[in-house]
C-alpha cells in the first residue's frame, strides 16, 4: 500500500510542478494581462484536478484490495 501512496504522490507532485513550470514560463513571457495566460490558467486548473481525481481513484481502489483487513 505504501508503493501506491508513494507512487501517487510523486506522480501528483510531477504533474503540479510541471503545470506550475508551464504557467510560470507563460506569465513571463504573455504577462498576466493576456487572454491566452489565464486560459492557460484556466486549463492547468483543471488538468490538476482531473489528475487528483484520477489519482484518488487509483489509491482507492489499490486500498480496497491491500488492506490488512481483505487478507
Amino acid at each position: 500500500m505504501w508503493a501506491v501512496t508513494g507512487w501517487a504522490a510523486a506522480t501528483w507532485l510531477r504533474v503540479t510542478l510541471g503545470l506550475a513550470a508551464v504557467v510560470g514560463v507563460l506569465w513571463l513571457v504573455l504577462g498576466s494581462s493576456s487572454g491566452w495566460f489565464w486560459a492557460t490558467v484556466v486549463a492547468a486548473v483543471f488538468i490538476e484536478w482531473q489528475t487528483t481525481r484520477a489519482l484518488a481513484a487509483e489509491w482507492g481502489a489499490e486500498a480496497r484490495h491491500s488492506w490488512w483487513w481483505t487478507r
